[in-house]
């Protein structure tokens, strides 16, 4: 074990490497209520299999992770991920099906998969500039922060200003509210598992509600433990292409990059970040065992997919296990177990609503605001197109929108200013696919 997982030569035991991925798998654990509520409220999905395929896809991800890349770094459904899924299929923007989305997704994921086994993928990073890939992360944060407003009731539709504060006084709202600020504290006091104390916190708040005010907002399990939920509604459900045509294609084909840019590249950050977090990587930037991470990556987005959920990615929340010592890939095979074990616990995740999961959307948005000050605001090639992206992605309540008009406008900005021939092929070509794909819609 000591040789395989490089332990001695990275300066890591067993018991720290351990205790780190149970610490770690607490903190992302909110994965196994949110994702069930978010995707569950889909007509057509069924809750318990989201559950199910939350679970193994991402035990299975890490696993991998941890046994052939060495990296202290845990995967699930992507946060941001599955907002926008959920966003689209319900904006009515978008003529597919959940199951035909899905199926996007899987693509997304075989062009990731074929992209890491190849030299292309260098080609592929270099192509799209930095501060392009910061907005994409940006203008994700902001819609997923909004989504948790709305989900929560925090944040309601108005007929004359669009939008406008909920009613405070719900206990929906006020409990939303005080969670937020629960999470909030806990991270300025750099705690690690804020988003954990937000769900609970939300929990005992809402149950302090229905005893004393009256409120139906949660429902207690009859029993704690359960076999895992079957996942017959979900597996493959992806090759069902009976209610698929060709006026579709436009669409799928859309979905496959938009996915496929956003986990390529947040994949990309989060392995490149902990693995320095971890000394894995040194100062001169190369990436131990590159191929393998973005193979676990993108192969977890395909099982994921196959299952019946969203992007599998690597998780920030991995720099937890980094912060306190979590060195190799044990730390992931940690959390991989825990998620298998996790599995027979869907009585008690079952009791998370939409609006009790909110307050993790709105931290998660939080989290990704801090790209914000990587970005070059002083060029106008930067600031314009993240400026577009930013207020797109929030405004339309789509990612996509916002990430179309950015690529368009750096092209557009760089034409002007008389820069264009800086601007690599793939990145035209994407703006030209982006133009179309307004057009269509």
């Amino acid at each position: 074990m000591d040789k395989y997982f490089l332990l001695s030569e990275r300066g890591a035991t067993v018991k720290n490497e351990i205790y780190a991925g149970i610490i770690t798998f607490l903190a992302m654990s909110y994965i196994l209520a949110v994702n069930p509520a978010i995707l569950g409220s889909i007509d057509g999905i069924d809750k318990g299999a989201i559950f199910t395929a939350t679970a193994l896809s991402s035990a299975i991800a890490t696993f991998i992770m941890g046994a052939f890349s060495k990296y202290p770094i845990m995967l699930a459904p992507g946060m941001s991920m599955n907002g926008f899924f959920k966003a689209i299929l319900l904006g009515g923007g978008l003529s597919l099906l959940w199951n035909e989305a899905l199926l996007a997704i899987f693509l997304s994921g075989c062009i990731y998969l074929v992209l890491s086994l190849t030299p292309a993928r260098k080609v592929m990073i270099e192509a799209i500039p930095e501060d392009l890939k910061l907005g994409i992360a940006v203008g994700l944060g902001l819609f997923v922060s909004f989504l948790g407003f709305k989900n929560a009731g925090i944040i309601v539709s108005n007929p004359i200003i669009l939008v406008s504060l909920g009613d405070v006084y719900n206990p929906q709202v006020f409990i939303a509210l005080c969670s937020i600020f629960i999470a909030i504290a806990c991270l300025v006091r750099d705690m690690k598992l804020a988003t954990v104390i937000a769900f609970i916190s939300s929990i005992i708040l809402s149950l302090l509600s229905d005893h004393f005010l009256g409120s139906d907002l949660i429902s207690l399990p009859t029993a704690i433990f359960s076999a895992p939920p079957s996942l017959a509604p979900t597996f493959g459900a992806i090759f069902d292409l009976s209610q698929f045509s060709l006026p579709k294609l436009s669409d799928l084909l859309f979905l496959v990059i938009i996915f496929f840019i956003v986990d390529f590249f947040d994949g990309l950050s989060t392995i490149i970040g902990v693995g320095r977090d971890a000394g894995i990587i040194g100062k001169d930037g190369k990436v131990p065992n590159a191929k393998s991470a973005l193979v676990a990556d993108a192969g977890g987005t395909m099982i994921g997919a196959v299952l019946g959920t969203t992007s599998i990615t690597a998780y920030s929340e991995s720099a937890v296990a980094s912060s306190i010592g979590a060195k190799t890939g044990l730390s992931a095979i940690t959390v991989a177990v825990l998620f298998l074990i996790a599995m027979f616990l869907f009585p008690v995740f079952s009791i998370f609503t939409v609006a009790i999961v909110s307050p993790a959307l709105v931290i998660i948005g939080i989290y990704m605001m801090k790209n914000l000050a990587g970005i070059q605001w002083h060029k106008k090639e930067s600031a314009i197109p993240v400026f577009f992206i930013m207020v797109f992605s929030l405004l339309t309540f789509s990612p996509a929108n916002g990430m179309a008009m950015g690529f368009i406008s750096y092209c557009f900005v760089m034409l002007v200013q008389g820069d264009g021939k800086k601007v690599h092929p793939i990145i035209y070509a994407l703006a030209l696919l982006f133009i179309t794909y307004l057009a269509l819609s």
